[in-house]
């Protein structure tokens, strides 16, 4: 047995590594707290108490959630109490990679986790004990392609040097695709893996690179502190790569599935929430907890209003793209598949319960 396990960490290692430009965690300007999982923490399931208004016993989630901007929204309703109004609690895990989400499964630490399906579905694929079961509130790549002020179009890009975020994965895919679109090659521009939110920001206010992929609220604050401008988003030169999903493991799935069901329709709840009650508090949040000012925090958050998306049901077809990009790419081996990794049973139970449409359905 020990063996085996081994073998599916030493597995993992390999696969997921290699995805790191487009799976770390969003670490903020300002750090946040997160309680780790005592062991015994993390065999409970259930708290002491009931919900007021329906009843049921509280439960007890053990997490793994993106931080930044990609989980602001989560981190945000954890926060104001939004989760709890639903019978939910957590034991969270700061995380640092999506491979190391994938040994948090392994070992039986957590039950769910965000992050990048790039990663996952080797991992999976190599024998990871999870399925993903939805969708971030945005499965998009929600990357900004930024340069300095001597830059005015991709074009300009040629000869010059372009931050990648690191050497494969969705975010440096954006950077080539962007190129390609205005007729540039890879062996164009010198392409470096600079790291990511404000260690790339520091790439390009360094002139250490022209040019940057990145995460908002980057972009935005690029233009406000004058150090540069946005040449374009990666969604819409690459609208069919799916970069944001939550994982659960097969252990909640199979001994626990109404707990999961509870989390996964939660979920999709208290992000519609904000979104449509709690809009310029979570604004105000966002920017102190990022150490960013409000009025560059709400521009950042509606210039990606278009695809806070809080649909459940995991496209198949994007997924199934993804793996196809990534297969030409040579970024994932031609064996694996997305095939088995992934169960819409919870997703779609939740976006019936919501009343939530597929927003790309004709």
């Amino acid at each position: 047995m020990k063996r085996k396990f081994l073998s599916t960490v030493l597995v993992l290692a390999m696969t997921a590594t290699i995805f790191t430009g487009c799976g770390k965690a969003e670490p903020t300007v300002a750090d946040q707290t997160t309680s780790e999982v005592e062991p015994a923490a993390a065999q409970a399931s259930q708290e002491s108490g009931t919900v007021e208004d329906s009843g049921e016993e509280f439960i007890t989630i053990n997490a793994c959630f993106a931080t930044g901007m990609t989980g602001a929204v989560n981190n945000f309703a954890i926060e104001k109490g939004l989760y709890e109004k639903e019978g939910i609690k957590f034991n969270t895990i700061q995380w640092s990679s999506n491979d190391e989400v994938l040994s948090l499964i392994t070992r039986g630490e957590i039950d769910v986790a965000d992050g990048d399906p790039s990663s996952y579905i080797p991992g999976i694929a190599n024998g990871v004990e999870a399925k993903l079961v939805g969708n971030m509130w945005r499965y998009s790549g929600c990357y900004w392609l930024i340069a300095n002020n001597d830059i005015e179009t991709i074009a300009d890009l040629k000869g010059k040097k372009v931050g990648t975020a690191g050497a494969a994965g969705g975010m440096k895919l954006s950077v080539l695709k962007m190129l390609e679109a205005e007729g540039l090659t890879e062996s164009d521009a010198e392409l470096i893996a600079n790291g990511v939110y404000q260690g790339a920001y520091a790439t390009l206010t360094s002139g250490e690179v022209d040019a940057t992929i990145i995460h908002n609220p980057y972009a935005a604050l690029a233009e406000a502190e004058g150090i540069g401008h946005i040449l374009g988003r990666a969604w819409d030169y690459i609208p069919d790569y799916y970069t944001g999903t939550i994982i659960a493991s097969n252990k909640i799935i199979n001994n626990d599935p109404e707990k999961l069901q509870r989390f996964i329709t939660a979920y999709y709840k208290v992000h519609e929430e904000v979104k449509n009650e709690y809009f310029d508090e979570f604004v105000a949040w966002a920017a102190e907890t990022m150490n960013t000012e409000e009025d560059v925090m709400r521009k950042a958050i509606q210039s990606e209003i278009d695809v806070w998306l809080d649909y459940p049901v995991i496209p198949v077809d994007r997924v199934n793209k993804t793996v196809e990009i990534l297969h030409q790419y040579g970024w994932l081996d031609e064996n694996i598949s997305a095939d088995g990794t992934y169960d819409n049973t919870f997703a779609e139970k939740a976006a019936e319960e919501l009343g939530l449409k597929d927003p790309y359905e004709n």
